[in-house]
């Protein structure tokens, strides 16, 4: 399954110049100092995993905040078919999404790309609505 791999690798440095997957497929997108996103591919190259970490659990009323995922979640709605899941090493939420290589093209890859950073941002507000300060949302340097 090389082929998904390196078709992968083009479409991602088309959407952002010198990006690519590492040996073992992980590839790393920093959009600003708050929003990394994680790209996997899965061992059989055929489903690229989408990862970015969301948001603590709020301190004060963390029950609050795993309500908010859950409500978030209920439909996909919201955050456009993407979820949010609990990562215990981290102890933060995490937002994830999977793209079917074998149903995806280059417009289509980048425009998973695009959707999933605004679903960043909005289960960023849902979930940090006591923010003064606006999360970031510069865009990439698109090619």
């Amino acid at each position: 399954m090389a082929a998904n791999k390196d078709r992968a690798n083009l479409w991602l440095a088309a959407k952002v110049p010198g990006a690519s997957f590492n040996q073992v497929g992980i590839a790393s997108i920093q959009r600003d100092p708050d929003t990394q996103l994680i790209l996997e591919l899965s061992p059989s190259e055929e489903v690229c995993h989408f990862c970015a970490i969301i948001a603590p659990l709020d301190e004060e009323m963390p029950e609050a905040s795993l309500f908010t995922a859950l409500e978030l979640n209920r439909f996909g709605k919201p955050l456009g078919g993407c979820w949010l899941a609990w990562e215990p090493d981290s102890q933060m939420l995490t937002l994830c999404w999977n793209l079917e290589l074998a149903d995806a093209d280059e417009i289509s890859f980048s425009n998973a790309i695009d959707n999933f950073i605004a679903a960043i941002d909005g289960a960023r507000r849902e979930l940090l609505p006591q923010s003064e300060e606006p999360m970031a949302t510069v865009p990439f340097e698109l090619a």
